[in-house]
Order: C-alpha cells, then sequence, then structure tokens
C-alpha cells in the first residue's frame, strides 16, 4: 500500500526546504573580520529609505548615478577650483532670488569678509551678528556666501561671511588666524553674547579650530557655536569614514587625511586647536552639531558631540535619515529647510539675549 503524504506535511516539507534555502544562503557571511578586527563588508544592500521627501529620494539617485566623486581630484588644482567657483556663482545666484538680502563685501582685520543683511533685519537684533566660515575641504569656496544667505534671511540677523586664505598656499593654521583677526575687530564694536560662530564641513571644523584658538588667546568665547558636519580628530579615522572610503553606504569618497592634506601639510594631527579632540572644551558656549547618516563625517560630528557632553557643554545633536555630507547646501530640498531652520533657530535664540 503506497503512503501518500497529506496536504499539511507536503506543505511542511516545503517550509522546510525554504528554510534550508535561505540558511545555505546564509551560510556564506555577508561580514567577514580579521584578526585585528577590521570588518570586510561584502553584498551590503541598503535601499533608499522610503521616509525621505521625493526630491531628496531622486539626489540620492543621482549622486550614485554620478559615482565616484572623489575622480575629481585627479584635476589640477586650478580647475577644481574654477568648476566650484562657477557651481558657488549659480548657487548663489539660486539663493538671492530665493531670499531677500543685501551684499557687501569689505576688509575687517585684513581679511576679505561679506556682509550678508537681510532686508527683513528684526531691529531689536541689529548690534547682534553671526559669524560665518564656509566649507570646501579648505582648498575651495573662494568667497562663498551660501551659508550665510539662508540663515541671514531665516533669522533675521546680518551674517558675516569669512573669506580665509585657502590651502594648500596657506595651510593650517592660516584659516584660523584669518577668523581670529575678524573675530577680534568684532569683539571691539560687538559684545561676545551678541555673536555666534558656524560652519558646515571645513566650516565646522574651523568654528571649533576658531574657539580652541581663541580661549589660547584669552579671548572671549561667543554665545554659541554651529558644528554642522565636520571632525575634530584628524588623527584617527571615524567608522563613517572608512565606510564612505570604500563605497560600503554610498560612492566612493577621498579620505579625509588625503582630502585635507594642504591644510594639514606637516603638522601634528593631535595639536588641540588643529584637532580639538585634544583640546579641554569645559566651559565652551552652547553647540548644536548637524550631520546625516550617509554623511562621511557621521563619526566626526557624533564623537565631538560625545566630547562635550563629557564636559558638561550644551550640545544638541541633529542627525538626518539618509542624508549625505551637507545636504542643507541643495535648498530646494524639504531636509535642507528644516535643516536651515533648525539652525537659524538655534543661533538666533543663543545671540538675542541680552
Amino acid at each position: 500500500m503506497t503512503h501518500r503524504p497529506s496536504p499539511g506535511s507536503r506543505l511542511a516539507a516545503a517550509v522546510a526546504l525554504v528554510f534550508a534555502a535561505a540558511a545555505a544562503q546564509a551560510a556564506e557571511p555577508v561580514t567577514t573580520f580579521a584578526p585585528d578586527g577590521t570588518a570586510h563588508i561584502v553584498n551590503l544592500t541598503v535601499p533608499i529609505p522610503n521616509t525621505l521627501s521625493a526630491p531628496a529620494q531622486a539626489m540620492l539617485r543621482a549622486n550614485a548615478a554620478a559615482g565616484d566623486p572623489s575622480k575629481g581630484l585627479t584635476l589640477k588644482l586650478e580647475q577644481m577650483r574654477a568648476m566650484n567657483n562657477a557651481h558657488q556663482e549659480k548657487a548663489t545666484e539660486a539663493l538671492l532670488k530665493m531670499y531677500q538680502v543685501k551684499v557687501e563685501k569689505k576688509t575687517l582685520g585684513g581679511v576679505p569678509v561679506a556682509l550678508i543683511t537681510p532686508v527683513q533685519a528684526k531691529a531689536n537684533l541689529k548690534d547682534r551678528l553671526l559669524i560665518n566660515v564656509h566649507g570646501g575641504a579648505f582648498f575651495l569656496g573662494q568667497g562663498s556666501i551660501t551659508e550665510a544667505i539662508p540663515i541671514a534671511a531665516k533669522t533675521g540677523i546680518a551674517v558675516l561671511a569669512i573669506d580665509y586664505r585657502l590651502a594648500p598656499e596657506t595651510p593650517f593654521p592660516g584659516a584660523v588666524d584669518d577668523t581670529i583677526a575678524v573675530y577680534k575687530e568684532l569683539l571691539k564694536t560687538y559684545h561676545p553674547n551678541h555673536l555666534a560662530l558656524y560652519g558646515s564641513s571645513a566650516g565646522a571644523v574651523l568654528s571649533a579650530q576658531t574657539a580652541v584658538r581663541a580661549r589660547q588667546l584669552g579671548l572671549p568665547l561667543p554665545a554659541a557655536l554651529g558644528f554642522f558636519s565636520g571632525t575634530v580628530d584628524f588623527a584617527r579615522q571615524g567608522d563613517s569614514e572608512a565606510f564612505f572610503t570604500i563605497g560600503g553606504l554610498g560612492p566612493l569618497v577621498t579620505p579625509i587625511a588625503v582630502q585635507a592634506n594642504g591644510y594639514l601639510a606637516h603638522n601634528n594631527l593631535s595639536d588641540p586647536v588643529l584637532s580639538p579632540a585634544y583640546a579641554d572644551v569645559k566651559g565652551f558656549p552652547p553647540v548644536l552639531l548637524m550631520c546625516g547618516t550617509r554623511d562621511f563625517f557621521l563619526s566626526g560630528t557624533s564623537n565631538f558631540h560625545r566630547q562635550l557632553l563629557k564636559a558638561k557643554v550644551p550640545a544638541e545633536l541633529v542627525v538626518f535619515d539618509a542624508m549625505p555630507h551637507v545636504h542643507w547646501g541643495n535648498a530646494e530640498l524639504p531636509e535642507s529647510q528644516e535643516a536651515l531652520d533648525i539652525q537659524a533657530r538655534f543661533l538666533a535664540e543663543h545671540v538675542s539675549g541680552s
């Protein structure tokens, strides 16, 4: 007599086969570890979250299609600067159509600056000033005011953008010296509680470096710092830098130490001004830190946040899911407007007091 398996047993057998196949597939590890603990990631799949706005999803797809941005580093410095300046010019034109501000170029402390004054400036805050140091890996962004325009308009407070000297012609501490020179001049007419210093990427780094240097010089610190997607440690690489260097979570990115080589030059990477991770930050003013989960400075920004908290410095960290490095530079994204609103609110609140 032939025994026929019941429908239930056939279903159980089929399920078992499915699980066996899945187990066999899982037998090949997604991640392997070297004896020194280094993780080797294979077959990593990171889809674009559908929680993002449609424009943000489109931006991430466009970034992926663009390929390896580090290939641009094969261009000559002059070519890279020309391309960046052309991009900055277009971005500035677009921002000036979006926001009503006036731009005035001048010199302060021997350093070129641009004063960005909102047309709808708040009368009771005319003795307040926000100081911006732009990004650009320390070798790009000459004369950039793209980080200053939206903040001036959103806060109703004038922003002074510092056009510090660039590397490799002027390595560290040239940019810090320029920022300090401007800050000293401002202290002659502004109360430090009416000043705030902020920047993105290299500008974030420079804001922290300037604060450390100001303290060394015995200068009063500003009312607040905006540290938007940066690092305070050039001597040690964080996890997120490794992810993006190997392309694990997105396009390949040239290692930070390579990008900033012209700025770092032959300086001691553990110098507390160059790398504020090695400085005493107790007594720092309140700091707002911001980055994204696809930002190669995710580690650098979050590590600085922890350092500040250990020193009992009031510090807020805002991390945007799936957003790349300095996503707020694309002002058309809803996520960018959200980021800029958070930045503007923080900076305005801390210089608006007595």
